[in-house]
């Protein structure tokens, strides 16, 4: 398993998850994991963004879709993307961060178990829709969704300038922020609020943020809970105005404790070492013969 990222070795001071206040300010999801680890009194939580499917659409963002229906076909299928052909589904993410724009994932799986994924970005008034591709039957773009700069402009020019400063700072709502950004590179994340309270992630690090006197720099990182044998941790990188300028998401897997028996070895009897010591040499004898008897 590989070592996880290192925060910047002049950051001044880091802030580790505000996590049930974040959830509390904005419209997410707190789930809570029946599969804590058994006996421990506090339970795992879960912060994602609120998902609906095309029957929970509100009726104004329905009209939207309906509206520039054509349009979002036509900037679809520039990217690769034919959503008139069967299998497509989509749902959308709620990101209260971006209240001008509906976000929609589009997804297909196709018998051979591969799928095309990707984001669509439809403005509530006028602007143009933009396409944020993520996978083609399973194959990322040649500049992944997530370290692509354009989708840095994209989710950069979406967020309005007071919003993303505010929640750049340390009280704002940064891992709000970090996960719409993921949101809108394609991902559903499920962020932990105690990774160690579940044996799959118990590795993992937890929501963190993180600020570099010297650069000014700022930096979300979250885990994820991106399936059962995998998780993800997210690093998004801001500036001073909270507009993204780097972000990278590493796949790691889940740890489960095992407890090995080793068998023993098949024993030998050897018997101990004998060391013979050989009697030292004996000086040569000489034979005294008796006194002669007195008469």
């Amino acid at each position: 398993m590989r070592a996880f990222p290192r925060a910047a070795s002049n950051a001044i001071f880091f802030l580790v998850s505000g996590f049930l206040l974040q959830a509390s300010r904005v419209a997410a999801q707190v789930v809570i994991d029946p599969n804590t680890i058994p006996g421990h009194v506090k339970q795992i939580k879960y912060f994602s963004l609120e998902h609906r499917t095309p029957d929970q659409v509100s009726d104004e963002d329905r009209q939207v879709i309906q509206a520039r229906k054509k349009e979002l076909t036509g900037e679809a299928l520039f990217y690769g993307y034919d959503i008139t052909k069967p299998g497509w589904t989509y749902d959308q993410a709620i990101c209260p961060l971006m209240p001008d724009t509906i976000l929609l994932h589009y997804l297909n799986k196709f018998p051979d178990d591969t799928q095309s994924q990707f984001t669509a970005l439809i403005p509530q008034a006028a602007g143009r829709i933009r396409i944020v591709p993520v996978l083609y039957r399973n194959s990322a773009p040649y500049s992944p969704a997530v370290k692509n700069p354009r989708n840095f402009e994209i989710f950069n020019s979406l967020v309005p300038a007071d919003v993303a400063k505010k929640d750049a700072d340390p009280e704002g709502n940064w891992l709000s922020l970090g996960v719409c950004y993921a949101e809108v590179v394609g991902s559903r994340a499920n962020v932990p609020d105690d990774p160690g309270l579940d044996t799959a992630t118990i590795k993992a690090p937890v929501a963190t943020y993180r600020y570099d006197s010297k650069t000014n720099e700022r930096q979300v990182q979250f885990s994820d809970r991106d399936s059962p044998k995998i998780f993800k941790i997210w690093t998004i990188s801001l500036n001073e105005v909270g507009r993204v300028t780097g972000a990278t998401n590493e796949d790691y897997d889940t740890y489960v404790a095992r407890i090995v028996q080793a068998p023993e070895p098949k024993g030998t009897i050897t018997p101990p070492p004998v060391k013979v010591i050989p009697e030292p040499p004996q000086p040569p004898s000489t034979v005294t013969p008796a006194p002669p008897t007195s008469m």
